[in-house]
């Protein structure tokens, strides 16, 4: 009888133990945004804003909590929710934890090398440009916030961490047509394959170029026909130089006659990460000139000195 009465009793503390843990579970929920410098935003680019870039549906974002594995989180529109309809619980309800996300997902095993994207094969246009683009961000929370992990402040939200060249191409006055053939940029590393390792203990997060296997040219070779203007947008790394060269060479056709025209550097302030890099350039016949130019932080700028880029007809037989 003794031995019933303590089998009963520790079923019932088995029992107890369950529900007690149970009811500690702490199901885990995201709530994101793209940081715009303060503004509210709304990896997506619209319209020819690159400042209005937000996360739409079907989105992906990975995520470590603390030195786990990361797991992948998918947008529904509204809510993020864990793949697979999965639950991710909070480690404990008490002690701060610490968030690295990353976009776009990848199946990265540890937040000191997560791959970014490959850049080599754009097009130069604003679709699509988010397939590019590599978004970071880190928060370090507690359940405190009611299991709501936050990437949407000043300071957590995602930002951008290579750099957006923008080059728009305007046609003079004295033209009747201009049509863009191809542009190519030239730079050390300028769209080599490259890693992010986040911020830990006392290391600062970094980006690593793979230089063995570097890609130092980009390349569109793609029409572009305007009435008036022709704009072309491309993600380069961050350059780890002091002062970058970058040279640009482009080849047009207007009044019925083909050019190329290069600079040895349209780059006078260097690349760097997270910054929106606006070149407006003005075809005048056999000419460019760089006669408006800006960096933003993907949000507010400074001007640069003018470029002229002198164009050479082409001559060769076709």
């Amino acid at each position: 009888m003794w031995s019933c009465l303590v089998m009963t009793f520790f079923v019932a503390c088995q029992q107890a133990e369950v529900e007690n843990s149970k009811a500690e579970e702490l199901p885990m929920s995201i709530s994101a945004s793209i940081n715009n410098q303060g503004e509210n935003s709304k990896s997506r680019y619209a319209g020819n804003d690159p400042s209005d870039v937000y996360f739409v549906q079907d989105d992906a974002i990975g995520l470590f909590i603390d030195d786990k594995q990361a797991t992948e989180w998918i947008f529904d529109g509204v809510y993020w929710s864990l793949a697979d309809n999965g639950i991710v619980y909070w480690p404990d309800k008490t002690n701060p934890h610490t968030f690295r996300a990353f976009y776009p997902y990848t199946s990265a095993t540890s937040y000191k090398e997560v791959p970014m994207p490959s850049l080599v094969n754009q097009t130069g246009t604003m679709d699509g440009l988010g397939a590019y683009d590599f978004l970071v961000a880190t928060s370090e929370q507690t359940y405190s916030t009611g299991g709501l992990v936050h990437f949407d402040g000043d300071d957590t939200s995602f930002r951008h961490v290579s750099t957006l060249l923008h080059l728009s191409f305007q046609k003079g006055s004295e033209l009747n047509d201009l049509t863009i053939h191809k542009i190519t940029l030239e730079g050390n590393d300028i769209v080599s394959p490259s890693t992010y390792s986040f911020a830990y203990d006392d290391k600062e997060a970094k980006v690593t170029l793979d230089s063995d296997n570097a890609v130092n040219v980009l390349t569109v070779d793609q029409t572009s026909l305007s009435e008036k203007s022709a704009s072309f947008y491309l993600i380069v790394n961050a350059s780890q130089e002091e002062t970058p060269v970058v040279a640009l060479t482009v080849e047009y056709e207007t009044n019925g006659k083909t050019y190329s025209a290069h600079s040895d550097n349209i780059v006078q302030t260097g690349l760097v990460g997270g910054m929106y890099q606006k070149y407006t350039i003005t075809v005048l016949n056999s000419s460019l000139v760089i006669d408006g130019t800006k960096i933003l932080p993907w949000g507010v700028g400074e001007s640069l000195d003018d470029i002229e880029i002198n164009g050479e007809e082409n001559t060769e037989s076709e």
